[in-house]
This record gives structure tokens, sequence and C-alpha cells, in this order.
């Protein structure tokens, strides 16, 4: 009974020690990990043009694990492979463009930084379509979840990539705020 007693003790220990693990950076094999760093939000996104969303500059730091590690040869390098961003409603709607995915070829030297200017954080034709065509005056110009003139969103970007030795890199996340109106006579962009 005593030997059953510490072994249900042992593995709720276990279990609980397992949960509250969050050493996302250790997730992956690679000897780094990617910080993600946006410069500049892009801001005001005027929905009367339909054009990419693009972010100025963003910072991709790669960073040792073990503080030790030298990596002379540079098969630390982190190749960025593909990227996505995945939007959320910031002002209580619910609908969001689906999950954008880019391409990208992008080299982070080991220990170093990449900076990646005008990079996109969705596409074109997203800005016209659901839930953003609601703000067009012909659609009625307010969106139907909240009653606004204009929609509130956040976007989480995440890098993904391998080192120059073939091991899966993932970056941290990082966020960013688009706010989508309709002005005909505003500049299709007020921050870039």
């Amino acid at each position: 009974m005593k030997k059953t007693f510490l072994l249900a003790m042992a593995m709720v220990g276990a279990m609980a020690f397992a949960g509250g693990c969050s050493n996302t950076q250790g997730q992956s094999e690679s000897p780094v990990f990617l910080t993600v760093n946006i410069e500049f939000q892009p801001g005001f996104i005027n929905v009367a043009t339909a054009a990419p969303v693009q972010i100025d500059t963003i910072t991709v730091a790669s960073k040792r694990k073990n503080v030790d590690s030298i990596d002379t040869l540079g098969f630390s390098d982190v190749q960025l492979n593909r990227y996505t961003v995945a939007f959320r409603r910031t002002d209580g709607g619910t609908l969001v463009p689906p999950l954008q995915t880019f391409g990208c070829g992008v080299l982070v030297p080991h220990d170093g930084t990449a900076t990646l200017s005008d990079f996109p954080v969705l596409y074109a034709p997203a800005v016209q379509q659901t839930p953003f065509d609601q703000l067009l005056p012909f659609n009625g110009g307010i969106d139907r979840q909240t009653g606004r003139d204009e929609i509130d969103t956040a976007f989480d970007i995440t890098f993904f990539g391998t080192t120059v030795s073939g091991k899966r890199v993932q970056s941290d996340t990082a966020s960013g705020i688009l706010i989508f109106r309709y002005s005909a006579t505003a500049p299709a962009r007020l921050a870039k």
C-alpha cells in the first residue's frame, strides 16, 4: 500500500513538473534559437486599395543556446525558408483572414542578425476579402460583428528554417497591430 502511494505521488509530481516547463527555444534540436523584432508597425491600412500589407523592417536574430558554443564553420547558420502570419481580432470581432504563408530565402548567421525589408504579412487580395470587404461602401461600410467602421487586428509572425547542418529551427513569435479602414480620399497606405 505504501509503495503504491509513493509511486502515485511520484507520478503526480512528475506530471506537475512536466506541465510547468515552457522552454520553447529548447523544443528543437538546433544549437541556436531565433528571436524576431518588428521595428515599425504598419499601422492603418486603407481597404480602398488592394495592395500587400508589408513590414518596413523585421530583424531576426540567432542566439546560441549554449553560451560556450563556437561555430567557426557556419554549421549553425540558419536558412529561413518560410514564415506564417496568423491574425486575431482586438475589437471583439471573430472573423479574421486565413493563415498567411510566405516563402523567404534569408540566411541568419550563427549568433548574428538578418534584416528583412518590406516583407509582406497580408496578400493584396486579402485586403478586400472577408472580413475587410464589409468596410467597402457598397457592402455597407460597417463591420457587422462590431458595428464599427474599422476592424482592429493583431498579427503573429513566426519564421521556420533549418541550420546549414540540417537541424530544424522555429523562431519565437512576434506580434504587431493593424487597423483596417476605408477612405476614398486618404492615401492607400498611411504607414508602410
